[in-house]
C-alpha cells in the first residue's frame, strides 16, 4: 500500500505548478481479479464475467451500473471483450501457517485476472445509456482523524484500509497527507476535528487536490460517527454524516460517498431526468486538422456529453455545440480536469456576453 501511496502523491505534486484542478490518470481501470474454482471452460466463462463486472464499476465510477437493465446484456459480452487472461493458482497455507509453494494447489483455488478492451467497452456503455469516466479524474486529499487523535498519514492509511480499498474499487485516485514536519507545522488535529476550512485548504496546497475530503471519527457509546464534508477550493463544502457500531462500515461508506459525490460535481451519470441542452464551447489556438481532431475527439470523450458538432468557425475560433445533461459548471470542471484545454480570456471569446455566450477556451500546447 505504501508503494501506491506514493505513487499517487508522486503525480499530484508533479501537478503542483497547474492552475487547473489536480487529476490524476488511474491505471488499469479495464483489467480486474476475482477468484475461481478450477480452471475449466466453466471457471473461465464464470471468471470473464465477475471481472468484467467490477471493470464496469471502475469505468463508471458507481455500483449503479450493476442495477442498469442494460448490464445483463454487456456481461454477456465479456467473453468477446476479453484481451487477455490468466490462472494463477492461490498458495494454500502450510501446518505451521506458511504458504506452500504456489504450484501446491490441493483447494484449486484459482486468481483469475482479465484485461478488456477500453475503447470498445467505452462505447459499449455509451450506446447502453451508461456515461464511462475517463481514466484522467480528479484527485482527492484526505484529511482524516480516528477517535479524535493524530491526523492518518499516507504511512497509516492501512488503519482505515476499508477506505482505501473501496476508493481503490470504485477507480477514486485519493492520496493521504505524509504528515512531514511541513504538514505538522500546517495543521493540527484540532483543524481536523473543529472543521476550519482556511486552515485545512491552506496546508492543502501542497498537494494541489481537486477536492479535500475532511473526516472526523470518532466511537461515541457503542456507536461509530463519520463527520464528512468535500472542501472546494473556494472554501464551500458539502457535509454529511453517519454513525455504524462497525468502523469499516462507515469508512466503506465514506469512500461511496465521496464518488457519488464527485459523479454529481463533473455531471456523470446524471440519469434520464436530467434535461439535456447545448452549450457552445469557442476554443481558439487551433493551427492544424491534427489540433481540430484532438479537440472534436476530447470533447467527445467527455462523459456528460452525448454529441459534438462545429458550429461555425470564426476568425479566432472554432466554436463546437455540445449536447449534454450537465450544466454549464459541471461541464467545466470535466473540461479542465482533461487538460486538453485552458480557459481563454473572456475578451477573446467574442462578442456574444451574458449567461448564453460560448465557453471560452484554448489548446493546451
Amino acid at each position: 500500500m505504501r508503494l501506491i501511496h506514493l505513487f499517487v502523491l508522486a503525480l499530484a505534486l508533479a501537478f503542483a505548478s497547474s492552475v487547473q484542478a489536480a487529476s490524476v490518470v488511474v491505471p488499469d481501470l479495464y483489467r480486474a481479479s476475482t477468484y475461481t474454482d478450477g480452471r475449466g471452460e466453466a471457471a473461465r466463462a464464470a471468471g470473464l464475467r465477475q471481472a468484467f463486472a467490477k471493470v464496469l464499476v471502475k469505468a463508471t465510477g458507481s455500483d449503479a451500473v450493476l442495477t442498469a437493465p442494460q448490464t445483463e446484456l454487456l456481461l454477456e459480452r465479456a467473453p468477446d471483450l476479453v484481451t487477455i487472461y490468466r490462472f494463477e493458482p492461490v498458495a494454500a497455507p502450510q501446518a505451521d501457517g506458511t504458504e506452500a509453494p504456489a504450484e501446491v494447489t490441493p483447494s484449486e483455488v484459482y486468481r483469475f485476472t482479465a484485461e478488456f478492451e477500453p475503447r470498445t467497452v467505452q462505447l459499449l456503455l455509451r450506446d447502453a445509456g451508461l456515461a464511462p469516466w475517463p481514466a484522467r479524474r480528479p484527485l482527492t486529499l484526505v484529511w482524516l482523524t480516528l477517535d479524535r487523535g493524530t491526523i492518518v498519514s499516507g504511512e497509516q492509511r492501512g488503519e482505515v484500509q476499508a477506505f482505501v480499498e473501496e476508493a481503490q474499487r470504485l477507480g477514486l485516485p485519493v492520496v493521504f497527507p505524509s504528515m512531514d514536519l511541513t504538514d505538522q507545522q500546517a495543521i493540527q488535529p484540532a483543524d481536523i476535528q473543529g472543521f476550519f476550512p482556511e486552515q485545512i485548504l491552506q496546508a492543502s496546497r501542497r498537494y494541489d487536490p481537486a477536492t479535500v475530503l475532511v473526516g472526523r471519527l470518532a466511537r461515541e457509546g457503542s456507536l461509530w460517527t463519520a463527520r464528512w464534508a468535500l472542501l472546494e477550493r473556494d472554501a464551500t463544502a458539502v457535509r454529511w454524516q453517519d454513525s455504524d457500531p462497525a468502523l469499516a462500515v462507515l469508512l466503506t461508506q465514506g469512500a461511496q460517498a465521496l464518488g457519488s459525490q464527485l459523479l454529481a460535481q463533473y455531471g456523470i451519470g446524471g440519469g434520464e431526468a436530467a434535461a439535456s441542452q447545448f452549450v457552445e464551447l469557442a476554443v481558439s489556438g487551433l493551427r492544424s486538422l491534427n489540433d481540430y481532431g484532438r479537440v472534436l475527439n476530447f470533447l467527445a470523450g467527455l462523459p456528460p456529453v452525448s454529441t459534438v458538432t462545429i458550429s461555425h468557425v470564426r476568425a479566432d475560433a472554432v466554436v463546437y455545440q455540445l449536447q449534454t445533461k450537465a450544466t454549464r459548471d459541471q461541464l467545466r470542471q470535466s473540461i479542465d480536469l482533461g487538460r486538453v484545454l485552458v480557459p481563454a480570456d473572456v475578451e477573446a471569446s467574442g462578442s456574444v456576453l451574458g449567461p448564453m455566450a460560448p465557453l471560452a477556451y484554448r489548446l493546451n500546447r
